[in-house]
């Protein structure tokens, strides 16, 4: 643990109006201040705001008015499953910035780093290495924090996913295209061990 890179953190985020909202918050989002549930209704739930790390949870509503007091979900009914107990389908779509539950998996791995002073944003680039969501996740988390990422994916995905990712990195040297597409896991993987020897 460095405090001298917590704190200087700490200032850079001040800097760029970056409030890191708590798990509690994130568990909980009524007891988020109203402040910021306020300016939240002004902002898009896409844009490059760093409010919408309050927005990184299963409880926002369709139209992204607020927050519902539990997750948006269907049942599936038993003539569409075949089974008879119940299959309960919580609506990912609902998440910022990718409209996919996997921002909120970026965020999990990313704030305990920062919060114990291992990352030091001026040293380190987050690595955000998977076959399209996490990392589309993990780039804008880092994002909107105001950190450098790298995105690691096969370069056999869906060009949604490229074109996602080449307007919100800031280098587009900061895409790295593996060999394959959703199965080739393991290229992925070898990426990130190269990067960490450099």
């Amino acid at each position: 643990m460095s405090q001298a890179i917590i704190k200087k953190t700490s200032n850079y985020f001040k800097s760029k109006g970056v409030f890191l909202p708590s798990i509690s918050e994130l568990q909980d989002p009524q007891i988020i201040n109203d402040d910021i549930k306020n300016s939240l209704k002004k902002i898009n739930n896409n844009d490059i705001n760093p409010l919408n790390l309050f927005r990184v949870h299963w409880f926002n509503k369709r139209d992204q008015s607020g927050f519902g007091n539990e997750p948006e979900y269907i049942v599936l009914p038993t003539e569409f499953t075949g089974v008879k107990a119940k299959i309960i389908v919580n609506m990912g779509r609902y998440f910022p910035l990718i409209t996919a539950h996997k921002v909120l998996a970026a965020y999990g791995c990313l704030l305990p780093r920062i919060l114990n002073g291992t990352f030091d944003y001026e040293k380190h680039k987050a690595v955000w290495p998977s076959t399209g969501n996490y990392c589309r996740g993990g780039v804008a988390i880092s994002r909107i924090m105001g950190l450098n990422s790298i995105a690691i994916l096969p370069e056999g995905m869906s060009n949604e996913r490229f074109e996602w990712l080449n307007n919100w990195v800031e280098d587009k040297k900061n895409i790295i295209k593996t060999k394959g597409t959703e199965s080739n896991v393991k290229e992925i993987y070898d990426a990130c061990n190269e990067l960490k020897k450099r």
